[in-house]
């Protein structure tokens, strides 16, 4: 069912005549050796015809005396003379005499449908485009004295009512403005019906049958077969397929039967909606599939089947990382103002000033990119953001892209969306266009604010980067709106005086966390809940489930892990996962930084020493008891600040205190992160390199062995001694995620990454349970003794791979 009903469209068409009312002409003559003059505008009747009949009437009555035309004014009766072959004098009837008459229309047989046009039609070909020029010109004169052409559209003027719309609900976006004039129906369906009422009868037939190869009107086909009004056609086109594609098929067919004097007319008339129908339609390739991780072919999901709208803030003084484990209780909560993701364009009280650029920032996993697709989505099938009239997302990745010299902002975003060319109107004040730079972070342009040249018009030449910046300035379309979205360490690249907003994405909030895995996960119904309520099983996962991302990992491990109904006895062991995590990091990393092509995909040398060392500082890190990190900590362990930029998934910048990089100061995403990565720091030192962080270097020299050959109980004695010893518990997370790397099942995961794919296993695992053992006997602290226990969870789930 069309969102644009047959009742609708006769509301708003006023004085429109019944389909029953067309033209009537005599049957002594062939319809084919009609000669057609200039439609003539006429004065409005003043006489509302209703329609007699149906809609869904396959054969409708008409005369050919007086046929539908459309002016400014609405719908109106015009005369129509009809040359036939004897020159007889055309028949006229008065306007009401036609309304009282119901002269049955001849039908067009079979063969007059395959007929070609004649002679005589061919030499009519010049005296119709003349034709179609005068009406153009008709319906251009009587709205505006403006030039024919305001670049590639034609001027329609938008009088917006001085009555504004009741205010949007919340959730609803910018829906503060009525529609524009030339994206109404009432606009759209009488530039249609005056290009179509221009076509010869056969020409009508010929556009009839090119419309029936469109999947829409296969099944169809037979509401518009008889239909030769051409109110009724447009009537029928809209009802069956929408207003947006109706008009696209209807510049598309013209073009089919040769008829590019009309579709040109008609496509500058609604240049606006054709080019918004023609985005929403790229939109809908690219942002309604989703791929959660990486993009593996065949494991998209819809995107309205899996998004659950993370907690939206607008940004305070709160540090971005959530600072929870499960030993320290810390609870996550909200304290700035909350916003929905979809209003962050709107003014919230006391504001009253536009809002016009937004940055929204957020951490590695928090749901960046989901919020855009999500939110262009929404666009797409015109539920939220409705003041938009277009909406342009240029992913930062793509800028570096557009080369060769200099171009104007319409010719570089022609190269982006093919669609978008020779958009002048983009300009213009009614005009409210959405532009989204999406991952700032690896955008390769400087933006040079403050020595870049200030561009005022879309049509001037210039360098990218100046365009760039002169358009989240405001200079370049000072009417249109501009979203980026970027991680914290990339957002100092814009000049806070230019941001009217900065908004920040926090994650999942409990009640969030309980949606998605019950919402992604439902064939079987039953396995969605399943998975939360093992998922919740450990305080670990729950705790940094936060993060979509990780949700998704969870939930996507435990779908194939339920497969086995022997599986979901005992807890959770939870090193697999956050192992996992790592890795699907890293190469997302190489994915925005170097691309997605095999050999860009591949592990370096450099990465997995970036993963070790990056390991190394974090365990230096919890023996200090501290969480935040600067670029002298990177540099103590033969890091530089260039290679944490082109591998941040794991980290974040948190604070900055000025343009000094060694004031910059970093976190890992999750305090549960650092602690893993200790841990794989030092159990690949012992398995690979044969040292023994817990001892002097001196001491594991003398051992003598190499750490293929030692058993693995030499380091975990120690290991679990020391963290006994602790009076706080903040080894506590480092042992289990240590203890967890040492089974087969879990060191899998490393290999090929930070261990080679053919070392031999680990030896003495036995020991290392029965250690365990014993110290649980001992007097120790409640605490430790159940953090011993989660120890044995993880030996006993990384037992096999999962």
């Amino acid at each position: 069912m069309s969102e644009y009903s047959d009742s609708e469209v006769d509301r708003v068409m006023t004085g429109r005549p019944p389909s029953s009312y067309g033209s009537m002409h005599s049957d002594d003559y062939d319809e084919d050796e009609d000669d057609f003059e200039p439609p003539l505008k006429h004065a409005e009747t003043k006489v509302r015809l209703y329609r007699s009949g149906s809609p869904e009437t396959a054969i409708t009555e008409r005369t050919h005396t007086n046929q539908s035309s459309i002016f400014q004014d609405g719908l109106v009766l015009r005369q129509q003379s009809i040359m036939h072959r004897e020159a007889s004098p055309p028949r006229h009837e008065e306007p009401m005499a036609v309304e009282q008459s119901e002269v049955r229309s001849d039908v067009r047989t079979n063969r007059m449908l395959n007929e070609e046009l004649d002679d005589r039609e061919m030499r009519e070909t010049d005296l119709q485009e003349q034709s179609n020029e005068s009406a153009a010109m008709e319906v251009q004169e009587e709205r505006s004295e403006e030039p024919a052409y305001d670049f590639d559209e034609i001027v329609v003027h938008f009088d917006e009512p001085k009555e504004p719309p009741p205010p949007p609900p919340e959730g609803a976006g910018l829906q503060f403005r009525h529609t524009h004039s030339s994206l109404t129906l009432r606009h759209i369906l009488m530039a249609m019906v005056n290009s179509l009422s221009q076509l010869r009868p056969s020409e009508m037939s010929y556009f009839k049958r090119s419309l029936s190869s469109h999947c829409n009107f296969k099944k169809n086909y037979s509401m518009i077969a008889d239909l030769t009004d051409a109110l009724d056609v447009a009537d029928k086109m809209i009802e069956i397929c929408k207003l947006g594609e109706a008009l696209h098929l209807t510049v598309r067919n013209l073009q089919n039967i040769r008829r590019d004097d009309l579709a040109q007319i008609l496509r500058k008339t609604c240049r606006r909606a054709l080019l918004q129908y023609d985005l929403r339609i790229a939109h809908d390739r690219r942002y309604y599939s989703l791929y959660e991780g990486r993009c593996r072919p065949g494991q998209q999901r819809y995107i309205s089947d899996v998004y659950v709208e993370p907690v939206t803030v607008i940004r305070g003084r709160r540090d971005p990382i959530n600072p929870e484990n499960e030993v320290r209780r810390i609870p996550f909560t909200v304290e700035e103002t909350a916003i929905r993701a979809a209003d962050i364009f709107r003014p919230l009280p006391p504001e009253h000033r536009p809002i016009r650029t937004v940055m929204m920032t957020g951490i590695p996993a928090c749901g960046l990119t989901v919020a855009v697709s999500k939110f262009i989505v929404d666009w797409m099938e015109d539920k939220n953001n409705k003041d938009f009239q277009l909406v342009f997302p240029i992913p930062a990745k793509e800028l570096h892209v557009a080369k060769g010299g200099d171009l104007s902002f319409l010719e570089t975003l022609s190269r982006y969306f093919a669609e978008a060319e020779d958009i002048g109107f983009v300009e213009k004040e009614d005009c409210l266009s959405l532009f989204i730079i999406d991952a700032l972070e690896v955008c390769r342009h400087r933006l040079d604010f403050e020595n870049n040249k200030t561009i005022t018009s879309a049509r001037e030449k210039a360098p990218l980067d100046a365009l760039l910046t002169s358009l989240i300035k405001g200079t370049l379309l000072p009417n249109a709106c501009v979203w980026i979205t970027s991680h914290v360490s990339a957002a100092h690249k814009i000049p806070p005086n230019l941001i009217d907003r900065f908004v920040e994405l926090r994650g999942f909030t409990d009640q969030n966390k309980e949606e998605y895995f019950t919402k992604r996960t439902t064939d079987p119904p039953e396995l969605g809940r399943t998975v939360y309520n093992q998922m919740k099983r450990s305080k670990s996962l729950e705790i940094i489930c936060h993060l979509p991302l990780f949700s998704w990992m969870v939930a996507f491990i435990f779908e194939r892990a339920f497969r086995d109904p022997d599986y979901g006895k005992h807890p959770p062991g939870i090193t697999a996962f956050y192992s996992q995590y790592v890795v699907v990091q890293m190469n997302r990393s190489f994915e925005k930084y170097r691309g997605c092509n095999v050999e860009a995909q591949k592990w370096k040398d450099e990465d997995k020493a970036f993963i070790e060392l990056m390991g190394k500082m974090a365990y230096r890190m919890i023996l200090e008891g501290r969480d935040e990190f600067t670029v002298a900590d990177l540099k103590n362990v033969n890091l530089t600040y260039e290679d944490l930029r082109t591998r941040d998934e794991l980290t974040t910048e948190v604070r900055r205190a000025s343009e000094d990089i060694e004031t910059w100061v970093f976190k890992f995403v999750h305090v549960t992160i650092q602690e893993y990565m200790a841990a794989m720091y030092v159990y690949v030192a012992f398995r690979k390199h044969a040292k023994n962080v817990f001892i002097s270097s001196q001491k594991s020299w003398l051992q003598g062995t190499t750490g293929k050959d030692r058993p693995v109980i030499e380091m975990y004695r120690p290991a679990i001694d020391r963290m006994l010893a602790s009076p706080n518990g903040h080894l506590d997370m480092f042992i289990r995620f240590l203890i967890g790397l040492v089974t087969p099942g879990t060191e899998d995961n490393l290999r090929g990454y930070v261990l080679n794919h053919y070392h031999p296993k680990a030896k003495g695992t036995e020991d290392v349970v029965k250690y365990i053992n014993k110290k649980m006997k001992e007097n120790i602290h409640p605490d430790r003794r159940r953090n011993l226990e989660l120890c044995l969870v993880e030996l006993e789930e990384g037992k096999e791979e999962r």
